[in-house]
């Protein structure tokens, strides 16, 4: 498990240093790098999970067009996560209270939207395969998104 931790976080920070949300000379820098991250992402977290869910052919089979299914619905919430940050960052250097409520708004709500994603295909995955490969699953699922959140934080400047 923490080779694919590790894996996972090497992944992680190579998507992180191709140069994103980068401050130069007082400006926020908006490149393509989100969706290189969740691009490279999503095609290893596949194996990720797979390897260490452990599951049997017949779980895989079970599985996978579960997991498909939610990759794409997170595939939306990242997009709409995107979009948030290319709102932060248009608004950078001109801040308004306004601006800073509607994109505080915007992203609780994309938060808010990818737990219930998450809690909604754990409950599809608990009626065909056992509780403790959900619940690693889940578990899974979190260190992934706290990786990426924690890589994210380390992008983003704080609002000025």
């Amino acid at each position: 498990m923490k080779k694919i931790l590790i894996a996972l976080a090497a992944v992680a920070t190579l998507g992180a240093n191709q140069g994103a949300l980068a401050q130069t000379s007082g400006e926020i820098n908006m490149s393509d790098q989100e969706q290189l991250l969740i691009a490279q992402i999503q095609g290893d977290k596949r194996t990720i999970v797979l390897q260490t869910l452990q599951l049997t052919d017949a779980e895989v089979q079970v599985f996978t067009p579960i997991f498909d299914k939610y990759q794409a619905e997170m595939k939306k919430l990242a997009t709409r996560y995107s979009d948030v940050l290319n709102k932060f960052a248009s608004n950078y250097d001109s801040m308004t209270d306004d601006a800073a409520e509607d994109i505080l708004k915007e992203a609780f709500k994309v938060r808010e939207d990818r737990d219930e994603v998450l809690k909604d295909y754990a409950k599809r995955m608990g009626k065909k395969l056992p509780a403790t490969k959900v619940l690693r699953w889940v578990q899974i699922e979190n260190k992934m998104t706290a990786l990426l959140d924690w890589q994210m934080a380390q992008i983003i400047p704080l609002s000025r």
